[in-house]
């Protein structure tokens, strides 16, 4: 009975009226079993009340993570987005945290979806800010910490970011959507830009910055694990690649204020 129970709540994530016809008949017949009627309700209608709560907890949970997608997508639209998303991806894991995972990519594959690369570069974007607010604690180095450093980690420095820390490129301004959304702002150009932003955590508050390409291009080695060396190298191929020395000392002074480093190591 509880797994009769369990599979009805959530296969496939869905309140029951919006099943299929011959599923539908199927959940009838199988609540008929278990379930008696009341006065006013039909046993699968009985069932259902569960079912509709179950889809409203998972629908509020996807208007939280992605509040911005929701106001550019609008009420209606942002309805079947989620409706769609979890017939195709109902939750597998313990925690609703994880409930939105792909959500990104599900719109981006959505061909009939209006504007789904502009919703999906913001959607991508709001699921970077989840990711980060739940990563791993660990210890971050603070600028007395770097000035305490030997000599010799400066010859040729190797930092590691740390783990609360995404790096996203987008052929939109989805920073400025998410951040106009969500202090009740005039949306900015909704057009195509090219635009890289980082997002991390500081203080146990997720923190957004839109990032030139060379700083973008620097981090984006420093992620991999490179050296400040080999991502100074590659930073010298983009497109506003000028004053790097300078800039790369300002950045890195900037990015130590903001807690991004884990570790420096010779």
């Amino acid at each position: 009975m509880q797994n009769w129970f369990q599979d009805a709540l959530v296969r496939p994530s869905l309140p029951a009226r919006a099943r299929r016809a011959a599923a539908a008949r199927e959940d009838e017949r199988a609540a008929a079993e278990h379930v008696k009627p009341s006065a006013s309700l039909a046993p699968i209608e009985r069932v259902a009340i569960y079912a509709d709560a179950h889809y409203a907890r998972l629908l509020g949970v996807l208007q939280e993570d992605y509040a911005a997608l929701r106001v550019l997508a609008g009420e209606a639209g942002f309805d079947r987005i989620a409706r769609g998303y979890l017939a195709d991806h109902p939750p597998r894991a313990f925690t609703l945290s994880l409930l939105g995972d792909a959500l990104p990519d599900w719109i981006a594959a959505q061909r009939s979806l209006a504007r789904r690369a502009l919703l999906a570069d913001v959607a991508r974007l709001e699921r970077a800010m989840t990711v980060v607010f739940d990563a791993p604690r660990e210890s971050v180095l603070s600028p007395g910490d770097l000035a305490a450093l030997p000599p010799e980690t400066w010859v040729d420095p190797k930092p590691r970011l740390i783990g609360a820390l995404e790096l996203l490129a987008f052929g939109h301004r989805a920073n400025a959507i998410v951040r106009a959304t969500r202090h009740g702002e005039a949306l900015p150009e909704l057009g195509r830009a090219r635009t890289h932003t980082l997002v991390w955590r500081k203080d146990h508050v997720v923190w957004r910055q839109d990032l030139e390409p060379a700083a973008y291009a620097v981090l984006a080695q420093l992620k991999a694990g490179a050296s400040l060396a080999v991502a100074v190298s590659a930073a010298e191929r983009a497109p506003d690649a000028r004053n790097l020395e300078a800039r790369v000392a300002s950045w890195f002074s900037s990015w130590a204020q903001d807690g991004l480093f884990a570790e420096i190591r010779a």
